[in-house]
């Protein structure tokens, strides 16, 4: 009996030890084929892309033209920004929490998963300095923000989305350590450049 007790505790963490390693393989492949798509919208001739070449591909065509890019160069990243906040989608890539939003106008809100390793989606979002630029790449336009405040707040601090009047700004928003608070870091427009 002691000899299927500890065999099944083994069996049990080892399985412990290669599932997010499992759940990690498996968000890397829809990261990949989200790339694809957006890779086979941009070069379509005559707007006219093969997405249903893409197996199991989740995504429409209208909602891939609306995906945006975010990059940090202070915590070396540039993440994909989906419109909508949906678990399936946080486990790809960062997402809008607020629906209708547009690049400049408001407070602009992104959410991302601290991930599980380090380098993926916000995991190293507390990091970011006041006085770092942001930019977030959005169809032919890059949005500048430059990073005013980081705080830990409360998950039910929502308040921390709203619009404030004559404010263009962004709040990006993960989790803590511990995922019982947030970690949110606000940036106010500096500029909006042509994109290259």
């Amino acid at each position: 009996m002691k000899k299927w007790l500890a065999l099944l505790m083994i069996v049990g963490g080892i399985i412990l030890i290669i599932y997010p390693f499992f759940k990690e393989h498996q968000y890397n492949k829809e990261l990949r084929e989200l790339e694809n798509a957006l890779s086979l919208v941009a070069n379509a001739e005559n707007d006219h892309a093969e997405l249903e070449e893409l197996e199991d591909f989740k995504f429409s065509k209208e909602e891939l033209s609306n995906v945006m890019e975010l990059e940090i160069p202070y915590i070396h990243i540039k993440q994909l920004v989906l419109n909508r906040t949906t678990d399936e989608n946080l486990n790809i890539a960062l997402t809008q929490i607020k629906e209708n939003q547009q690049p400049g106008e408001g407070n602009f809100t992104i959410a991302g998963h601290r991930g599980y390793r380090d380098g993926r989606h916000f995991s190293n979002l507390e990091q970011v300095p006041i006085g770092e630029n942001v930019f977030l790449h959005a169809k032919n336009k890059v949005y500048k923000y430059e990073i005013v405040s980081s705080e830990i707040i409360e998950a039910t601090d929502i308040e921390v989305l709203d619009n404030q009047a004559g404010k263009n700004e962004i709040t990006l928003i993960t989790c803590t350590v511990s995922g019982k608070q947030r970690v949110a870091v606000k940036g106010i427009l500096k500029e909006i450049l042509d994109r290259e």
